[in-house]
């Protein structure tokens, strides 16, 4: 069915509610009080069969929303590989923001829809539409229980629970399952631990089913180019006369060139090792990567709002002429960062921070080539946008499931300046556990008294066990399972197993 018969698509109560509950069931069963694992991606995939189901049912399921959901899900799955916090935190910033976006073309699917500002207010649009469609399910839901058929399955449930519960209590004394099924219920019941899991049980489901209610709502199609791109040929809102804009980007790409004119032995030398030039490594790096990225970042949008605002008026080729200046000077500058920053790790060693840095370049040098490419042509900022959005969320992908703190801790160890002055402290305290079996296995491979310290900053790191404490089988973590038999070799003990507050047995 297109999106614009979505419309005559009926509305599925029995589909949303059955599928809500059974997700914010599973949610309240392996993601509370758990540690990031497993759970994560199987949650993930179960809520977005759920709106792939509910979309399916109206008739509006579409590849874009297959693909998105599908991101959401990988992205969810990484949780159970990598075992730093940091990272745990974005994977979950970017599972919302997918699913906010699968929520929102489950009812118009349309790659065009997939803007700048549609990405960007997805995650508010959908929480308050979410919102709104669950109180609506529940008011909805709370009027048919005036009717007669609806009062007697209230009924019929209040006299068969009990009798169900009574029977299930007499055949616990004639099979064993029967009986740990009951020992267990008891001991939450006792315990009280059962409330907690149910709160959260009852803040999930309005989320999940507002969601579903929004996906499986009779809405009005959203028109495929709203909030899409718009081409040059299309704009009516011209705020930047064509002179203006070509003595604005103009005097940008002059300055731009003259820096580097004058900067060129300094932007890709070696300063620091001139004698005499009274500047360090970390001087060197520190004063140019911040401000030479940032530049680059700004001319870019620069370039794109001009394009996307400015008037041409017979300059065209000018001002298409003086763009392409302007990009390949931003260009040589984002080569001068990367280089700045590659001389930094040269001197002073690998850290996550300066890796993240590095691949932020990476996408920005994409997005260099994309804007290249757009302003040869026709520039179109919802394509460009996609462009760049989609290299991005593969080089997140990629950090997901590379364990780049374990090529950071062999490089570091690897670096000859290293040999003599390791950076125990760094290793062991600023890296997770992703890092630990690297560590490990290069112990043998140093010299003392760099082989003891770092053994030692290890076990006074993890040998209280607090991180590695066993799992539950949806709390299985690869790299928190590596972890520990790398640890267990050099004499850290495994934690022993306690129960968990407000878990079940």
């Amino acid at each position: 069915m297109s999106v614009a018969d979505a419309g005559l698509a009926r509305d599925n109560p029995r589909l949303v509610w059955t599928a809500a509950l059974i997700v914010a069931a599973l949610g309240a069963w392996i993601m509370y009080d758990a540690m990031p694992g497993v759970n994560w991606g199987l949650w993930i995939a179960a809520a977005s069969v759920g709106l792939v189901l509910v979309a399916r049912a109206r008739g509006t399921l579409d590849t874009v929303t297959l693909l998105v959901c599908a991101i959401a899900t990988l992205l969810a799955a990484g949780a159970g590989i990598t075992a730093d916090p940091v990272m745990h935190g974005l994977i979950c910033l970017a599972v919302i923001l997918f699913l906010s976006l699968g929520m929102l073309l489950a009812i118009a699917p349309a790659v065009e829809r997939i803007s700048a500002p549609f990405v960007i207010s997805s995650p508010i649009v959908a929480a308050g539409n979410a919102a709104g469609e669950s109180f609506r399910r529940v008011v909805d839901l709370s009027g048919t229980f005036r009717s007669p058929r609806a009062r007697a399955t209230v009924r019929g449930l209040a006299i068969t629970i009990p009798v169900l519960l009574f029977f299930a209590l007499l055949l616990a004394g004639a099979d064993p399952i029967f009986a740990i099924w009951r020992d267990q219920v008891a001991r939450i019941v006792a315990a009280w631990s059962f409330i907690p899991r149910l709160v959260f049980f009852c803040v999930l489901l309005p989320v999940v089913l507002g969601a579903y209610s929004f996906a499986a709502r009779e809405l009005a199609p959203v028109p495929s180019h709203a909030a899409g791109s718009l081409s040059s040929t299309a704009r009516s809102d011209h705020l930047l006369g064509a002179t203006e804009r070509l003595i604005l980007v103009s005097g940008v790409t002059g300055l731009f060139w003259l820096f580097i004119a004058v900067q060129l032995s300094y932007l890709f030398g070696n300063t620091p090792s001139v004698p005499g030039s009274g500047m360090s490594f970390a001087e060197y790096a520190q004063r140019g990567f911040g401000e030479l990225t940032i530049v680059v970042t700004l001319s870019v949008l620069l370039i794109v709002l001009t394009e996307r605002y400015g008037q041409i008026d017979g300059h065209a080729g000018k001002l298409k002429a003086i763009a392409l200046a302007l990009l390949i000077a931003d260009a040589i500058m984002l080569a001068s960062a990367f280089h700045r920053v590659s001389l930094y790790e040269a001197a002073y060693g690998y850290t996550v921070s300066r890796l993240y840095a590095q691949a932020y370049m990476l996408v920005l040098a994409a997005g260099l080539v994309a804007l290249v490419a757009e302003v040869s042509g026709e520039l179109d900022t919802g394509r460009l946008f996609r462009r760049v959005f989609s290299v991005a969320v593969a080089a997140f992908t990629i950090l997901v499931y590379w364990n780049h703190e374990a090529w950071i801790a062999d490089a570091n160890i690897d670096r000859p300046a290293a040999r003599g002055n390791l950076d125990v402290d760094y290793l062991t305290r600023n890296l997770s556990l992703n890092a630990v079996p690297m560590l490990v296995s290069r112990l043998s491979t140093l010299a003392e008294p760099a082989r003891s310290e770092l053994r030692e900053a290890l076990v006074s790191r993890y040998g209280s066990g607090r991180q590695l404490r066993d799992d539950r089988w949806f709390e299985w973590n690869f790299r928190r399972q590596q972890a520990r038999k790398s640890l267990a070799q050099i004499g850290v003990p495994r934690p022993a197993v306690a129960p968990r507050a407000h878990s079940i047995p």
